[in-house]
């Protein structure tokens, strides 16, 4: 009988994060590799996301980077183009990546992994929006810089 506060607290708990996970649905999420020899300014990681239904959609950037990374932030220029709405938008993002210790923020062991939102977006069905992601650092090639990645969620109206 001890354990029935207990057990009902881990009932309560798994319904709440069941409910906030219902009213926010991951709609795409990928990752797109840097060279091993650095990440060229130039290089723009590309994203296609085909939308299928109305709504606001929540975008998040990632960044996975390892020790070698020589700065503590990161500035990316993410440019936006809804193809069907004619919405079109380049944002500019600042990532720390370490905080002022120089502790690697973020997580993982080989590499570490931070997230940061993006932008929030209201989208058509039929839509299909096209993000480009460049690095805007006063270095040509960056190196460290192992994987970029965008993802986004449909957020509950």
């Amino acid at each position: 009988m001890r354990d029935l506060p207990r057990n009902n607290i881990l009932i309560l708990m798994a319904v709440a994060l069941t409910l906030i996970g219902c009213n926010r649905q991951m709609v795409y999420s990928h990752y797109e590799s840097i060279s091993t020899e650095g990440w060229e300014r130039g290089d723009g990681k590309s994203y296609v996301v085909p939308i299928r239904e109305d709504g606001t959609y929540a975008e998040e950037v990632g960044i996975r980077s390892t020790r070698i990374y020589p700065f503590m932030n990161l500035a990316l220029i993410v440019s936006q183009e809804a193809v069907q709405s004619g919405i079109h938008r380049t944002d500019t993002l600042y990532i720390d990546l370490t905080d002022e210790e120089g502790r690697a923020d973020g997580e993982g062991i080989s590499y570490r992994q931070v997230s940061v939102p993006a932008a929030t977006i209201r989208l058509q069905a039929g839509d299909s929006l096209r993000v480009n992601i460049r690095h805007y650092m006063y270095k040509e090639c960056l190196p460290g810089i192992t994987d970029v990645g965008f993802c986004m969620t449909k957020v509950g109206e």
